[in-house]
């Protein structure tokens, strides 16, 4: 079983967790040419956040995660919800790399700060704010492996994300 990082130590990825993402999500960071560090603290705006929400969030800056109380693993069996949070995570670092995202127009767009979301037959991936972007990644990561129900299998998914077709 994974132990906890400790407070404030930082990582690279590793090699379990690389090979239980999504396969295009893998493919796409590489081509952004974004290797992903997570940070086992709260980033200074989730602080600030954790006062609204009464809980700290998991943020992501750049290429940064920052994950408070973060494993030194999450691929294993045993965690799959770990996994699909880093999936989830990993979708705003790529959105920060290829310039998709940035910090200013996260939190000038309060468009991206809601995660629900339904994909409808017309729906396209510029449709979603930056969080039901990472929600829709999230999910497929989960369909695929059986853990959440999906009457389409991940097709509408894999139909709107980019990386996924």
């Amino acid at each position: 079983m994974p132990e906890p990082m400790l407070p404030g130590a930082e990582r690279a990825l590793t090699s379990r967790e690389w090979s239980a993402l999504s396969p295009g999500l893998r493919e796409a960071l590489h081509a952004a040419r974004v290797e992903p560090r997570v940070v086992a603290r709260a980033s200074a705006p989730a602080r600030l956040a954790s006062l609204l929400r009464g809980a700290t969030p998991i943020m992501v800056m750049g290429r940064r995660i920052f994950w408070p109380r973060a494993l030194d693993d999450v691929s294993g069996a045993w965690n799959g919800r770990g996994m699909a949070v880093l999936q989830h995570e990993l979708q705003h670092v790529l959105e920060f790399a290829t310039g998709e995202l940035s910090v200013l127009r996260y939190i000038t767009r309060p468009n991206n700060w809601r995660y629900e979301y339904r994909i409808g037959p017309g729906s396209r991936w510029r449709d979603f704010g930056a969080e039901q972007r990472a929600s829709i990644v999230e999910h497929l990561w989960l369909i695929e492996r059986g853990v959440m129900a999906d009457p389409a299998g991940g097709a509408h998914h894999r139909r709107v994300i980019p990386w996924a077709g």
